[in-house]
């Protein structure tokens, strides 16, 4: 079937191709503006039938303020990252890299891929990240959007894999004359940012150029310059590390201060003062369209794009936790440790575990480094062939990469060494540890990836028959796909070992033959009393994967018009997320990561001072893809009573199964009681090594831990695989209405998402279980605003719902983190007059208007301290346009 379907997809480019030549050797007719494709369907000047289709243009981009094209997302209030400051956080090389978009906050956030597809003109993007392959949106810059289409349906029966949450269309710029230069400096409490872009155009009689350059900017912010970024211990008010300058030294429960180890007075610290919580951000876009159209059938179109992007992090002092014992237990016999101190009291000559700082001789600051790099071209043919018939084919190559340096230690060198008696813990200045030092520092947490995309795409869309309704229009495709997907990834290395790391890869093609058809059963010839209109519409697509198989993907929809101001719709269809390349044993090789300290405790067992713990890591085998039925219906009104008034309420249902994750290490209470099979409380020596040996090197890792019994507090295999099931269900409202005044205009625009259900099936044995107030569940963006002559001022209330959490000791029984309501201000103002002040434009924007801490919560939420949403507080922002 693979070789059958290539076959076809070269036929019939090469058919367009030959289609191309005839259509141009055709006698010349003046040319037209063909019809726009809306996203959600393949056919040319109608809307998707049964689907809602959010659009967000220009005016509206302008007025969010953004700077990147993560930021503009976060002002979609059906988008996970709503109400708050995306960034890319560069805090590992096992961790995200990527503003991955979510649309309806769908499961999977540590898997390589993406339930949400994300597209610009109808392209796909190459993918980025580590451990992910995952399109990078901020790699178009929003100078260069002239509009964001979003379909809130599943859309694999048109576009294949990952439209299971909803597509995501970033539509360029066509065409532009002229010089436009932009130009914005924000600022906020201990934060900057500027950004500025120039583009240059020229339109001819049949053709068209421009390029557009993007630079954006903002600095860091520090735990220590917002209040609610804290760690500490709730209970007692003090700060929760104990891997402080100078350290401390524990024994079971019992705290010694250094240096004197003085019992009951430990030396406290909150390690999130001095890191960067949102680390810094440079980036450099490039965007370029070229379009010839002559006067003919054939129309010819070329888009570019480049982006640089570096984050910088600053993870604070090195630090580190050992164990030291009175003896050294690589030797047999008692061999004395000769930098062990006895604590004098009843625990003497006991195992210590000792925390420490590294600051004293390396310094307060080690550096985080996430860097991307993607570029990709884009050209396209189109063909009218008369009778309304068109072909298109599409063509798509890119490239990225992805590189993520963090300056770390050796945990298990220091361990080692510290056992041994060749490194003091107790005073690192000590000149003895000179010679050792070197073993444990200059060390990164490391990972590099490179991603490629080639993919080919042909459309054959018209009208195949008039109807008394009118004409039923059909569509048929098709596409192939190849991707690739390298990676050199370690975990530590040494900074001088780095470019001989291994590189593991993986690839695939996909062949894929989809069509639609869209029937006009009642329109304009037709139409009757209570029987407007009335237009079904079917759509299907084959995928076949080289690496898993074939995939066939129905939807249908419906859309009824009972009078001409109520529209009645509906969508039922299947959709599917391919397991990403990284997610795969082939290109993310099993990893040992091995934590010298408890990182997260069975809440039903104890520990003991200095012991570890253990995790295999790295793709799957055998992965399925993720599935999904996604039906709904919803309505949409615009009153004759009310001018400019329109409402829409959409109901969705989603039943997402196979899902490709990690098992919920980070979450101790899930982790330990339903996934009994992937971890091993206590374990022998033999055990942890059986583990470690499944991964390149990792008995080396462990090797610090396997000298005596019982160093190994748990083992526990963390590598993806396909989960169970996820069932979700919602509404989306959105409200607009428009008026226009004596002084000029008045607009009011409110747009949410309320989650009705969420039941989540950790592992098929477990049972179901609604966790739909651990989310937030009703999201809301309202706005109010007004035109008076050439002056704009609007108002944006977002409202983010709180959500429960699991009252504990430890957090001081909180039940619920509360909502988080932020303001945001917009002003432009559009200057009249010649010359340089022709095509002038000011503009104003205040962020948090009333600067507003997000909701806190008393512990840690994952990598977040003390907060439950990424937000920076108030930046106020300045901004020029102008047009020559």
């Amino acid at each position: 079937m693979k070789t059958q379907l290539s076959g076809l997809i070269t036929g019939v480019s090469a058919l367009a191709i030959a289609s191309a030549a005839a259509a141009q050797a055709a006698p010349a007719a003046t040319p037209e503006l063909s019809e726009v494709v809306v996203t959600g369907t393949l056919l040319r000047g109608v809307a998707p039938s049964g689907s809602e289709v959010v659009a967000v243009g220009r005016q509206e981009i302008l007025a969010t303020g953004a700077t990147s094209t993560a930021q503009l997302l976060a002002t979609v209030p059906q988008a996970a990252s709503f109400n708050t400051r995306p960034i890319v956080s560069a805090t590992g090389s096992t961790q995200l890299t990527v503003n991955r978009p979510n649309l309806r906050n769908l499961p999977g956030a540590s898997g390589g891929g993406s339930s949400t597809l994300v597209l610009v003109d109808g392209h796909r993007l190459p993918g980025m990240g580590i451990r992910q392959t995952v399109p990078d949106p901020d790699a178009i810059a929003p100078g260069a959007i002239d509009r964001v289409e979003i379909v809130l349906d599943g859309g694999s029966s048109l576009y294949g894999a990952d439209a299971v949450g909803g597509v995501i269309n970033f539509i360029t710029r066509k065409r532009f004359d002229g010089v436009e230069a932009k130009g914005s400096y924000g600022f906020g409490d201990d934060y900057q940012s500027a950004n500025t872009s120039l583009t240059v155009g020229k339109t001819w009689e049949s053709a068209s150029a421009f390029v557009s350059y993007d630079y954006a900017w903002h600095d860091s912010l520090y735990g220590r310059d917002r209040d609610y970024v804290r760690r500490l211990d709730y209970r007692t008010g003090l700060p929760l590390d104990l891997t402080c300058a100078p350290g401390n030294v524990s024994i079971g429960a019992s705290v010694y201060a250094l240096p004197g180890l003085t019992l009951g007075s430990a030396n406290r610290c909150d390690l999130s003062d001095n890191r960067t919580f949102y680390p810094s951000e440079k980036r450099h876009s490039v965007f370029g369209g070229f379009t010839f159209a002559p006067a003919g059938p054939i129309t010819f179109d070329l888009r570019g794009f480049y982006t640089h992007r570096v984050n910088d992090g600053d993870g604070g002092p090195l630090t580190a936790t050992a164990t030291i014992a009175p003896i050294n237990p690589f030797v047999p016999g008692f061999t004395p440790n000769p930098f062990y101190r006895s604590t004098g009291d009843a625990n003497a000559f006991q195992a210590q575990s000792v925390s420490m700082d590294f600051s004293s001789i390396l310094g307060a600051h080690s550096k985080q480094r996430t860097q991307l790099d993607t570029w990709g071209v884009t050209p396209s043919i189109t063909a009218d062939l008369g009778g309304g018939w068109q072909l298109r084919w599409l063509g798509n190559y890119g490239r990225g990469r992805t590189k993520v340096a963090n300056e770390r230690l050796d945990d298990g060198a220091i361990s080692n060494l510290v056992l041994t008696g060749n490194l003091d813990p107790y005073n690192l200045s000590n000149p003895a540890n000179a010679a050792v030092l070197p073993l444990v520092t200059n060390f990164l947490d490391y990972g590099l990836s490179h991603n490629e995309l080639i993919n080919s795409r042909l459309v054959l869309d018209g009208s195949l028959l008039t109807l008394p309704g009118g004409d039923l229009k059909v569509a048929a495709g098709v596409e192939y796909i190849h991707e690739k997907y390298e990676s050199q990834i370690n975990g530590t290395v040494a900074a001088s070992a780095v470019g001989a790391l291994p590189v593991a890869s993986a690839n695939r093609n996909v062949s894929a033959v989809f069509g639609e058809v869209q029937v006009p059963v009642v329109g304009d010839g037709n139409r009757s009393g209570g029987l407007y209109s009335l237009s079904l519409s079917a759509s299907a697509r084959y995928d076949h994967y080289s690496d898993f198989g074939g995939t066939f993907n129905p939807k249908f929809g419906l859309t009824y018009e009972p009078v001409e101001w109520v529209k009645l719709r509906g969508t039922w269809g299947k959709s599917f997320q391919a397991p990403s390349l990284a997610d795969g044993a082939g290109a993310a090789p099993p990893t040992i990561f091995a934590f010298p300290f408890i990182l997260f405790a069975n809440p039903a067992v104890g520990s003991t001072p200095g012991q570890a713990q253990i995790f295999l890591g790295g793709g799957g085998t055998d992965l399925k893809p993720q599935k999904s039925t996604t039906w709904s219906a919803g309505f949409e009104v615009k009153p004759p009573v009310v001018d400019g008034l329109k409402i829409s309420v959409n109901y969705y249902n989603i039943k997402f199964k196979n899902l490709i994750d990690i098992p919920p290490v980070f979450n101790p209470a899930v982790f330990y009681s339903l996934f009994t099979g992937n971890y091993i409380m206590n374990p022998t020596i033999a055990q942890v090594q059986a583990l470690a040996a499944q991964a390149p090197g990792g008995l080396a890792m462990v090797s610090p831990f396997t000298v005596v019994p019982g160093q190994v507090y748990s083992i526990a295999d963390g590598r993806r695989t396909n989960l169970a099931a996820v069932d979700t269900d919602g509404l989306d409202l959105s409200v607009t209405y428009q008026r226009d005044t004596g002084f000029g205009s008045i607009y009011a625009n409110v747009g949410g998402n309320y989650v009705l259900n969420r039941k989540e099936q950790s592992v098929a044995t477990a049972p179901t279980v609604n966790t739909v107030r651990n989310q937030s569940r009703f999201q809301l963006s309202s706005t109010l605003g007004m035109v008076v002559g050439a002056l704009r001022a609007q108002a944006t209330l977002n409202h983010l719902g709180g959500w429960d959490v699991a009252p504990l000791v430890s957090n001081l029984n909180q039940g619920r983190i509360k909502s988080f309501n932020v303001v945001n201000a917009f002003v432009q103002y559009d200057v009249s007059g010649q010359g340089m002040l022709k095509g002038l434009s000011l503009t104003f924007n205040v962020d948090n208007v009333f600067d507003k801490d997000p909701p806190g919560y008393n512990g840690v939420i994952n990598s977040l301290d003390g907060y439950a949403v990424t937000s920076i507080g108030r930046v106020v922002q300045f901004g020029i346009n102008k047009k020559f």
